[in-house]
Parts: structure tokens; C-alpha cells; sequence
């Protein structure tokens, strides 16, 4: 049986704008995220789906509400969707050569203080999936949307396909974008198909949201 999954990544938010490493901080969507996304909303198809999750996070609440809001209703929160547990860097500023430099020992599996490793993160992410999906095919639905993080979605991305870390920087997850995926669950988890969220007419728009 397939299952259609729908990841989005949350709007622009204050770690986002203040260059933070913001994992678990619990950081707002900006006005700017806001607009943005009220942008997308215009021109970017987001299919309907049996089912609505959000990351527990206020950032992807708060993304849920400007994409989807008012009219579809959020199914639950599902914390195990969190970005990567950046640790005792939570919310510490960093240029761009910082996130560069963390991002190449962390692909590579090096130690990083008490930050959340990238195969312990890999395995989080592959365990929410499977257990997302078998938690709605239990209750009847075949399709689900999570608004969640770009290091979950590039890594969902990553280990579904079976590509190796050095695979992920090259996986695009802008504000407020993400991927259709088809899942299946014969022979273990399995990526069938995958494609990014795509523009539509402004006359489509709204029907595809609804």
C-alpha cells in the first residue's frame, strides 16, 4: 500500500533571521516569514492530504496557520519532527563559514559537544516517518502533511533514498517549500517516487490548498 507524505518547511523565522543555530529553541516566525508565506500560499500547490501534523515547534505552528488555517484543521503536534537538538549551540549566532564548517564534521559524524549526531538524528527521522505513516493507514487515511525543518526534510530526503551524507547539502528545502514524497511500506520503508511542491495559477491555488 502507498502513502503519500507532504513535507514543508516552516516560514522565515527570528533564528532564521539573527543566523542562530535554532534546532529545539523555540523561535517565532518573523513578519517577513509571514508574508512570505502568505505569497506561497498564492502560487504554490499544497496538495490535500488525509491528514495535517505540524512539528511542535511555534515556528511551524504558526506556518501551519498561514498556509493552511483556517479552514483545515491541524490533526496534532508530532515533536518527534523537531530539527536536529543543536545542544548547549542552541541559539548561538554564527556565520555563514560557521554553519558551513558544523555542517561538514557533523555530515561526517565527528562529535560535536552534546549536539544530537547526525546518525542518531538519521534514525529519529526514519522512526517518525515509518511510525507517521503506520499511524495513519491504522486510522483509514493514505496521505498526510507535516510542516516541520530543513534538517529533517533534507535527511528524510537523504536516507529514504538511500544516499550517502555527503548527498545532503545539495537538497534544496527553502522557507516555506518541500517535497511530495510516495512511501511504501512493503519490504520495510520505501521511497517510491518524490517530487518538490509546485507553482500553480492563482485560480488553482486556493482549490488546491481546500
Amino acid at each position: 500500500m502507498e502513502f503519500q507524505l507532504v513535507l514543508v518547511r516552516h516560514g522565515y523565522s527570528l533564528g532564521n533571521e539573527k543566523s542562530l543555530f535554532s534546532g529545539w529553541s523555540d523561535v517565532p516566525l518573523t513578519e517577513r516569514g509571514r508574508r512570505e508565506l502568505r505569497e506561497l500560499r498564492q502560487v504554490i500547490r499544497y496538495p490535500r492530504t488525509g491528514r495535517y501534523f505540524s512539528s511542535d515547534l511555534s515556528r511551524c505552528r504558526e506556518t501551519f496557520q498561514e498556509l493552511y488555517g483556517p479552514h483545515i484543521v491541524l490533526d496534532g503536534l508530532r515533536p518527534e519532527f523537531r530539527e536536529i537538538c543543536f545542544g548547549s549551540l542552541e541559539n548561538r549566532p554564527g556565520t555563514q563559514e560557521d554553519f558551513m564548517h558544523f555542517f561538514r564534521a557533523w555530515l561526517a559524524g565527528h562529535p560535536i559537544l552534546d549536539v544530537e549526531t547526525y546518525k542518531a538524528f538519521r534514525r529519529r527521522v526514519l522512526e517518525a516517518v515509518a511510525g507517521l505513516m503506520r499511524d495513519c493507514l491504522a486510522q483509514g487515511s493514505q496521505s498526510a502533511t507535516v510542516v516541520t525543518h530543513s534538517g529533517l526534510i533534507k535527511t528524510a530526503v537523504t536516507a529514504l533514498n538511500h544516499w550517502g551524507p555527503e548527498q545532503w547539502p545539495q537538497i534544496e528545502a527553502p522557507n516555506g517549500l518541500g517535497y511530495i514524497l510516495t512511501l511504501s511500506a512493503e519490504n520495510g520503508l520505501r521511497l517510491s517516487s518524490q517530487r518538490p511542491l509546485s507553482t500553480c495559477s492563482q485560480k488553482d491555488a486556493v482549490g488546491a490548498i481546500y
